[in-house]
């Protein structure tokens, strides 16, 4: 019996050892998956930073010192807030100038006004002098010449002696000329060194003006007596009574012949102080330049009180100067972001800005809060990312009313374009090593094999396999796929 019993216990061991070795020898069960064609939705998940839909330098409107600044980097402004005020100083310089210009300017006009009036009357006189002179000069001379004709005078004598006479009293009338416009130079000079009060110009200029009156007087003097000695040269052959009576012709026409002359210096001087007073009238150009400067430094001063504004809704992100400070008109002193909107800023790598198209629909999370938008820019320059890296920058708009906070770090989920009809693998099934981007797939023997592929676009389920293995191909989709490779397996597909 206890043989029996021994060999019973041997044979179930042994028939328990063959199972275990039978089941040990079974291939595992392995959950795979199949290559298919399908559709891909492809997202881009980026990080980015929040921005004002516009950025805005603003400059100083005016030329001054800043008196006082009222915000700094990072404040949120309104339209319209006073950003800093100007001092005002140089402004009101400017304004006191250009009054103080126009009101010796306008002293000046008044000055010649006044002059010009003043000859104006006194050449309306000279010549109405110059006029009954002529007409008594004409009958004097006639009653002259009716003594002629009892003359005995040799006439050739006469006319050489007359045209002596003539030649003197011509260059004695040019001198007059000369001296009339000097004299006419100077008055203008003195009438504007009284405007000035200079009291050591006005005594000079008002001597220099005496002596050339003393010599315009001296020498019509001169002319007077010429023309007297012209037209009353001798006469031989009267009787004494003849004579007496030739003789006061002669000193009426003297008379008649200097008063004629001092009219037409007197005529000849108006006429020459009206036209330099007419040249002068240039004063009244520089005074309309001067009213002209004034709105413009009123317009300056005006802007100075006013302050620098801001010229939307915003936030400051650049503050150039401070208090105290000396600015250029144009030169920048804030730079703001507008931020009646907002967007958020991208840098997208060679790899992925293909893919990314103006107008495809995004998802922002900031904090836990999600917000809606789409793709608004892409840059067409590249700009460095923090490591140095060149990447395109492309601008998410952001649909939302809320106020943000400019520079503040966004994720963001950028939906591409789909791919349709496109040979597909789970995302599990793919991985990476520095060869390049592999799956584990399962041959006609049931073998696991390693195979690199290259891959296209991929969504949140899948990834699009461009080349390295076909339709129907079956994948393994397990956590242990790298432990089978070269094993054989029991495929199990996976739900």
């Amino acid at each position: 019996m206890k043989v029996l019993k021994r060999v019973i216990i041997i044979l179930v061991l042994l028939a328990a050892a063959g199972g275990g070795i039978y089941y040990y020898m079974l291939p595992d069960e392995v959950n795979v998956t199949t290559a298919d064609k399908g559709t891909v939705s492809p997202t881009l998940n980026m990080t980015g930073n929040i921005e004002g839909n516009e950025v805005i330098t603003i400059y100083a409107d005016v030329s001054g010192t800043i008196a006082e600044k009222y915000v700094a980097k990072g404040e949120r402004v309104s339209k319209g807030d006073v950003l800093l005020s100007y001092a005002g100083k140089d402004q009101q310089i400017a304004v006191d100038v250009a009054q103080t210009n126009i009101e010796y300017e306008q002293k000046i006009i008044d000055a010649i006004e006044s002059s010009r009036a003043s000859s104006q009357s006194k050449l309306k006189n000279a010549n109405a002098r110059i006029a009954q002179c002529e007409v008594t000069y004409a009958a004097l001379k006639l009653n002259i010449m009716a003594f002629d004709s009892y003359t005995y005078a040799k006439d050739y004598d006469r006319s050489v002696r007359s045209q002596s006479i003539q030649n003197d009293i011509e260059k004695m009338q040019n001198e007059v000329s000369q001296n009339q416009s000097e004299l006419a130079k100077i008055e203008v000079d003195l009438k504007k060194a009284e405007l000035l009060e200079d009291k050591t110009d006005v005594e000079k200029l008002a001597k220099k003006s005496k002596e050339i009156q003393d010599k315009i007087a001296e020498t019509n003097s001169a002319i007077s007596k010429n023309q007297r000695d012209l037209i009353c040269l001798p006469i031989e052959g009267m009787d004494p009574d003849t004579y007496n009576k030739y003789i006061l012709l002669q000193n009426d026409l003297e008379n008649v012949t200097r008063m004629w002359s001092d009219a037409r210096t007197d005529r000849d001087t108006a006429q020459s102080m009206i036209r330099a007073y007419d040249e002068l009238l240039g004063n009244e150009q520089k005074k309309a330049l001067d009213e002209i400067s004034l709105d413009q430094a009123m317009d300056e001063l005006e802007k100075a009180k006013g302050g620098c504004l801001a010229p939307s809704d915003g936030v400051i992100t650049g503050c150039f100067v401070d208090d105290g400070a000396n600015v250029e008109k144009g030169s920048p002193v804030f730079e703001m972001q507008k931020a009646d909107s907002y967007k958020v800023k991208l840098l997208v790598s060679k790899y992925d800005i293909p893919s990314v198209k103006i107008d495809q629909s995004a998802i922002i999370y900031i904090g836990n809060v999600e917000y809606r938008g789409k793709v608004q820019n892409i840059s067409q320059y590249a700009e460095a990312d923090a490591s140095g890296k060149a990447k395109a920058g492309v601008e998410i708009e952001l649909f939302t009313a809320d106020p943000m906070i400019v520079g503040m770090e966004a994720d963001v989920i950028i939906k591409l374009e789909d791919t349709k009809d496109a040979l597909r693998v789970m995302n599990e099934c793919i991985y990476t090593d520095d060869n390049g981007n592999y799956l584990f797939i399962v041959d006609k023997n049931k073998t696991v094999r390693k195979r690199y592929v290259s891959v296209g676009v991929r969504d949140s389920s899948y990834t699009q396999i461009l080349n390295g293995i076909n339709e129907g191909d079956m994948i393994v989709n397990d956590l242990s796929a790298a432990e089978y490779e070269d094993e054989k397996i029991k495929p199990v597909t996976s739900m």
